[in-house]
Formats: C-alpha cells, structure tokens, sequence
C-alpha cells in the first residue's frame, strides 16, 4: 500500500472519495475488527478495508496488492462518474 497510496494514479481518486484510518493490527478497535472479518480468507497484512460514512462494509483486500488489482478494487467501491 505504501507505494499505492501516493501514486499518481490513485492519490487524486483517494483524496478525492476516502478518509484513511491506521489501526495497530495488534490491538485494533471493535469496529476495524468486525470490518476485517468480512475479509474472505484475510490471514495476511496489510488489510485493506473501504466502507462509507455510516459504516458499511462495501469491500476489501488482504495481502500486498498489485496495481492493476488495487484498481479494480477502487472500481468496485468507489461510484464511478456517469
């Protein structure tokens, strides 16, 4: 994530839609909890979670992410311009 985040690409998009939580993986809070046992097969960092203004899950990622992979992933929980 630490080469995504400031990528060209991405940053703009994630500035734009998101607001970035860190959370110590190993004492996360409640909530980052439940978010992450929606991961499906999630056993390796970092987790990657997005969810909206209310708190709902809306996807995520486990493991090191490819670019084309993170890019798809933005595609699937970030609304897309008509």
């Amino acid at each position: 994530m630490q080469g995504l985040v400031p990528h060209p690409e991405f940053a703009p998009i994630l500035q734009q839609h998101c607001v970035a939580l860190a959370s110590d993986c190993d004492d996360p809070e409640p909530e980052v909890i439940e978010l992450a046992e929606r991961l499906e097969d999630a056993m390796m960092l970092p987790f990657v979670l997005f969810c909206d203004g209310q708190g709902k899950y809306l996807g995520g990622w486990s493991g090191a992410l490819s670019p084309v992979t993170f890019r798809s992933l933005l595609s699937q929980v970030i609304p897309q311009p008509a």
